[in-house]
């Protein structure tokens, strides 16, 4: 994991190191949460949960490999590098936005209500043809499962594909803060965590969180034939904005710009569409 020495990882989180100072810069291999997954020269984050208390496994993950310890707990063996943190589930987020900061491949990140993860691995399994791809596992797709995705970001890596999913109002944003998508997709806005979203244009506000730490220069996909998703068109933080859907009007002023036309199910063996695309974004 480039960049990521025991001493910056430290710096990243606002921790306190103990353990030998010749230690410090040595270059993590990988970080879990779980015990069961600990690499040799990696990184034990210690988690306290409801049921599980992380910190019972420190010495077994030592005896497994793992270089460098992480908990809320005093150290159970100073002898050992070990990093101190006020909270674990916060420390992994800092690690996961310092760890993206120092990466160089593009990355899209992917959310909406439904169609997530078939989304994720529709996208994966199209730039995998070309690139060296990474992508969620499942739908560790939270603020936990993020991190811990990116995390397995290796440099042989050509690109990223992650989801990302929330239930409540700045979720996204932190869960963006750590991605720093260069696309982003938006499947759809329908009426999922309405207990804490409220309604459908609450979700959408939610949602679009996503915009605030898309990079600069990237691009938001979205959904045409989503009614709250079509009103985007000029929202301030994205620029040009590709559109994609299955009806519209023939004219380029009243269509999405990627479009599907004549759509006919094969079964079990796929569909097959026509796809016409519209226009591309300006240089």
């Amino acid at each position: 994991m480039k960049g990521m020495t025991l001493e910056a990882v430290t710096q990243a989180v606002g921790g306190v190191y103990t353990g030998p100072e010749s230690r410090k810069n040595t270059e993590l291999t990988a970080i879990t949460i779980d015990s069961r997954q600990v690499e040799k020269g990696g990184l034990f984050v210690a988690i306290k949960g409801a049921r599980v208390d992380g910190n019972t496994f420190i010495p077994g993950a030592y005896k497994d490999g793992a270089c460098c310890c992480m908990s809320t707990e005093p150290p159970v063996d100073e002898t050992k590098p070990y990093i101190r943190v006020e909270s674990c589930e916060q420390a992994l987020k800092d690690m996961a936005e310092f760890y993206r900061e120092n990466l160089t491949i593009p990355v899209v990140g992917i959310t909406g209500s439904v169609g997530k993860t078939t989304t994720k691995e529709m996208i994966a399994a199209v730039l995998s043809q070309k690139y060296d791809t990474l992508k969620t596992l499942g739908n560790f797709n939270n603020e936990i499962g993020l991190p811990l995705t990116i995390f397995r970001i290796r440099e042989h890596h050509e690109a990223a594909v992650l989801e990302m999913g929330i239930s409540d109002f700045g979720e996204m944003t932190r869960l963006a803060r750590m991605a720093k998508p260069d696309y982003c997709v938006i499947t759809n806005i329908g009426q999922c965590h309405l207990e804490n979203l409220g309604s459908r244009d609450g979700i959408l506000k939610a949602k679009t969180e996503i915009f605030d730490y898309l990079k600069p220069d990237g691009t938001a996909v979205l959904n045409w034939n989503d009614d709250k998703l079509s009103t985007l068109d000029k929202d301030p933080r994205i620029t040009e904005p590709v559109f994609y859907g299955i009806s519209g009007d023939e004219s380029a002023s009243k269509a999405p710009s990627v479009q599907a036309k004549d759509c006919e199910s094969l079964g079990l063996a796929g569909s097959v569409l026509r796809c016409i695309l519209r226009r591309e974004k300006s240089q």
